[in-house]
């Protein structure tokens, strides 16, 4: 009678194809934490430019760019609650349309003494003239408050593109 196959690995085996997932595994961490920057990256862009669409459609319907009601003070969170409360009532935008994911992953590594922004792009305050902002094709829309791409810090411009802010 002849032996018949019993369908099972050997020791070698497993420990061979162990050592091949293994190495497989630390040639690709390297690029894992470039390719999730590039991702967010992708991500972010595709949120400023979202915010550029929502406030440029308002714009183009002849309303005005949002003014910031007096008793509100310029970077605070009181500001950045009152940008979500205008753009959730307005626009339709939700919180997550003002989050990039670097910014937040990276605000995850705050201490408490630290203040965790409620959003990742802060809006230029241009006057209340409805075509104000198209009169500045240079001035950013909407910055990120912080880098994180590899690119710089990201903004929006008055065409819809998205590029890092260049430095004067």
């Amino acid at each position: 009678m002849k032996n018949q196959p019993r369908g099972a690995f050997t020791l070698v085996e497993l420990l061979v194809v162990m050592v091949i997932v293994g190495i497989l595994i630390v040639l690709t961490f390297p690029n894992f934490t470039a390719l999730r920057n590039k991702a967010e990256g992708v991500v972010c862009m595709g949120r400023l430019r979202g915010l550029w669409t929502a406030f440029s459609s308002n714009l183009n319907d002849g309303n005005p760019w949002p003014q910031l009601p007096t008793n509100i003070t310029v970077g605070t969170q009181g500001e950045q609650q009152w940008w979500l409360d205008y753009s959730a009532t307005n626009l339709n935008l939700t919180s997550n349309d003002w989050q990039c994911p670097t910014v937040v992953r990276n605000q995850k590594s705050l201490t408490n003494n630290q203040q965790i922004s409620l959003i990742s792009y802060l809006p230029t305050l241009f006057d209340s003239k409805p075509l104000s902002p198209k009169n500045w094709p240079r001035m950013p829309w909407f910055t990120e408050i912080q880098g994180g791409h590899g690119s710089g810090v990201l903004s929006v411009r008055a065409d819809g593109s998205v590029c890092p802010v260049q430095d004067p």
